[in-house]
């Protein structure tokens, strides 16, 4: 197994090893030990399918239903991402930074793609750094830092989100979504990495809405500021190919994948293993609902 990280030591490639095989112990430790170091791992022209996808993303736990699509009678761990002429890309959130499902209470500890059909242009996937944006925002502003230290804010579907709902299943359909999740989840604004302890931002362009105990005015002002630390953190961006694989980890990260392929054929198939909701930096447990 051969890894080649970028200079700045987020996200790397994975050549030389064979992901539709039986991986062994110590190459699956490695692959681990890799993500948690790397954040984003690529695995160029891998040959899966989605049995092998589901074998590779049980390394990191339990698969998990999304819980949209378990809220509707969902089982299937592996969802599919599909774009030609006839079922357009979404103009919502997707090309926005966002971590997964960031409004429910919980969210994947891992997440895996793997492509089937890639468009000849665009439809490139960018990861940012939470890590690196967090260590941003201290050095150029500590006391905001420690100020945020203390606060929480809230992560909802929004209404671009339903409308995705309503295009995709129909009214009713994103009626039970909103029903479910529109609520929204209160989430740490720094929060640590549940497996490495590693101090992150947790905010997201996608899915916060606003900072629990600030006027709308400040809240607004605020996470537009926190957002463009992402723009400034590390980033890693995958331009895609057909059989690529790449795994990423859903506390460390955000990432966003611009619609910018037309009319292009694309598939994608996704996976997601284990789930934990985001731990407050200062303490082991974190409120997770909004009341």
């Amino acid at each position: 197994m051969n890894l080649t990280p970028t200079s700045t030591g987020f996200g790397a490639t994975v050549t030389g090893v064979d992901l539709g095989s039986a991986i062994s112990d110590l190459d699956a430790g490695q692959i681990r030990e890799a993500l948690d170091r790397h954040g984003v791992l690529a695995f160029p022209a891998q040959d899966l399918d989605d049995d092998a996808l589901a074998t590779f993303a049980n390394l990191w736990g339990e698969l998990q239903v999304h819980p949209v699509a378990a809220s509707l009678g969902g089982t299937d761990p592996i969802a599919v991402v599909f774009n030609d002429a006839d079922h357009p890309p979404a103009t919502g959130g997707d090309s926005l930074f966002h971590t997964d499902y960031s409004f429910h209470y919980q969210i994947p500890d891992v997440a895996v793609l793997r492509s089937v059909t890639a468009p000849p242009v665009g439809g490139a996937t960018t990861w940012a750094d939470a890590t690196s944006a967090l260590r941003r925002l201290m050095a150029t502003d500590g006391e905001l830092a420690e100020r945020l230290r203390k606060l929480y804010a809230l992560h909802d579907p929004g209404p671009r989100f339903r409308h995705e709902m309503e295009v995709r299943m129909g009214s009713e359909m994103a009626d039970r979504v909103v029903q479910q999740f529109g609520d929204g989840s209160l989430h740490p604004v720094i929060a640590a990495h549940p497996r490495t302890g590693t101090e992150l931002l947790f905010v997201n362009a996608g899915f916060t809405r606003w900072i629990d105990g600030l006027s709308d005015d400040e809240s607004d002002d605020l996470l537009q500021r926190l957002f463009g630390f992402f723009d400034e953190a590390n980033q890693f961006e995958h331009r895609w190919a057909a059989g690529d694989v790449v795994v990423w980890d859903e506390h460390r990260t955000v990432h966003r994948g611009p619609n910018d392929f037309g009319t292009s054929r694309r598939e994608l198939h996704r996976c997601t293993a284990g789930t934990s909701a985001p731990i407050h930096a200062g303490s082991s447990t974190t409120p997770q609902r909004k009341e």
